[in-house]
């Protein structure tokens, strides 16, 4: 990703999401009888109680998103105790997304005017961008996909770094393909409300979610043994993680929620180290992991806004000189709004899910 390419969505990414939120708001309407109709099928077809949610599926959602996501790598050199922390320079985000149906896009970047560093250098190249294709292969079984690329990263050490050793930090370039297969336990819990705003929980619920995560992510340059002669020059991480988390949704007055959550997780880690030397080590190891949310807000039939947060910790268990940590805590501030479908969006997704079952 160039930064000409970032720059121009930089201008133009906002006003077109204000001139199509325009649009929309000018189309948009009160509640049709449809709408009531359809979301009694659903929730009939589906053998949920419709007392406890209901799903906006014939309306197009779209969201705004303010996001700080302080992203903390940790390199250790377990043999001296030497440590290396990074953490993007861009790590102030906005973003869109549009859901309807089944099926969701999202795109985040990070632009000039919230990047904060005393660096100017480092605030010029820094960029970040993230990508998020989420969609539902039936009611309980949710996919994730996401895309995030960073440049530019704050560097903090415990002990005195190179010069050299500093800018090449700063320089790093990390692309990160994840996704996430969810299943949620209880039918009267509104795993879409909490994410997605796709529906609304109407009265207090929760949920055990059982989780598989798989990622692959590639760093270039990164740090090796902090040493003269080995520097690595690319490190491939794979993830395969299962956990089972517990979400509880607290609702107030049918529109005010707060949600809380908890998700241990064990699994596999795969990691692959290139060094200037042609050398190359490859690591096998035990991950860990372990997260928290919490998110407040309010959520009615047309509008809903809040606060999403949480903390995610990944540790590998692996006996190696150096070993990478990794630390993510994530702040999101989201404002939304349903607009009213057409009959031709309605007849084509509904041939998708006549097909494909979803």
């Amino acid at each position: 990703m160039g930064r000409s390419g970032l720059n121009r969505i930089n201008k133009n990414f906002f006003f077109s999401g204000l001139i199509m939120f325009v649009v929309l708001w000018s189309y948009s309407q009160e509640m049709r009888p449809y709408d009531l109709e359809m979301q009694a099928k659903h929730a009939e077809k589906k053998g949920y109680d419709p007392t406890y949610r209901v799903n906006y599926f014939e309306n197009i959602i779209i969201r705004a998103t303010y996001t700080n996501n302080l992203n903390n790598l940790q390199f250790l050199d377990t043999a001296n105790g030497n440590a290396v922390d990074l953490r993007p320079a861009a790590e102030n985000l906005l973003g869109v997304s549009v859901d309807y149906k089944w099926i969701a896009i999202g795109v985040s970047y990070a632009p000039q005017f919230l990047i904060t560093t005393a660096d100017q250098e480092l605030q010029n190249s820094s960029e970040s961008l993230k990508l998020n294709l989420n969609f539902f292969y039936s009611d309980q079984w949710r996919q994730e996909l996401n895309y995030t690329y960073n440049r530019g990263f704050k560097v903090s050490s415990n002990f005195d770094l190179r010069e050299q050793d500093i800018i090449r930090l700063q320089n790093i370039e990390l692309q990160v393909i994840q996704g996430s297969t969810y299943f949620i336990a209880n039918k009267n819990y509104s795993f879409r409300a909490h994410y997605a705003q796709t529906e609304r929980q109407l009265r207090s619920a929760g949920s055990l979610i059982p989780k598989i995560y798989y990622g692959y992510s590639i760093f270039r340059p990164t740090i090796g043994n902090f040493s003269e002669t080995d520097q690595t020059t690319e490190v491939e991480s794979f993830d395969f993680i299962g956990s089972v988390g517990y979400l509880y949704t607290f609702v107030h007055n049918q529109k005010w929620i707060a949600t809380g959550g908890l998700h241990p997780g064990i699994g596999y880690n795969n990691s692959s180290y290139e060094y200037n030397n042609d050398k190359e080590d490859i690591f096998n190891s035990v991950s860990f992991t372990f997260k928290g949310e919490v998110t407040l807000g309010y959520n009615s039939y047309r509008w809903f806004w809040g606060v999403n947060g949480f903390w995610q910790n990944f540790n590998n268990s692996n006996n190696q000189n150096i070993q990478l940590n990794r630390d993510t805590l994530f702040v999101m501030a989201y404002m939304g709004y349903r607009f009213n479908d057409n009959k031709p969006m309605r007849k084509f997704f509904g041939w998708f899910e006549d097909t494909f079952g979803f």
